[in-house]
């Protein structure tokens, strides 16, 4: 896999659900472990690293505070993300 492969709607539709998994957890102030959430997404994901994964969430935070949502504050934003990324949290 190369570095600028994008991601698939799938891929894209998995991490947004086990991102807000983790929000609503964070919204409620619960306690979450980001890093099980992770290990537990990555076997679904086609062949992404941990940091690949930290950096789409921190691309889903970007997309959520655009839209002026609230998002993780542990996944501080990034804005060089896919368009698609948009549709899927649309979704």
């Amino acid at each position: 896999m190369t570095l600028s492969q994008a991601w698939t709607d799938t891929e894209n539709d998995l991490i947004v659900a086990e991102y807000f998994a983790m929000l609503a957890n964070d919204v409620a102030g619960r306690p979450h472990n980001k890093a099980a959430h992770r290990r537990q997404l990555l076997p679904l994901l086609n062949n992404r690293s941990e940091g690949s994964v930290e950096f789409k969430n921190q691309n889903i935070s970007a997309v959520l505070k655009g839209l002026g949502e609230v998002w993780i504050t542990g996944y501080k934003p990034a804005f060089n993300f896919q368009s698609s990324l948009i549709d899927a949290v649309a979704r």
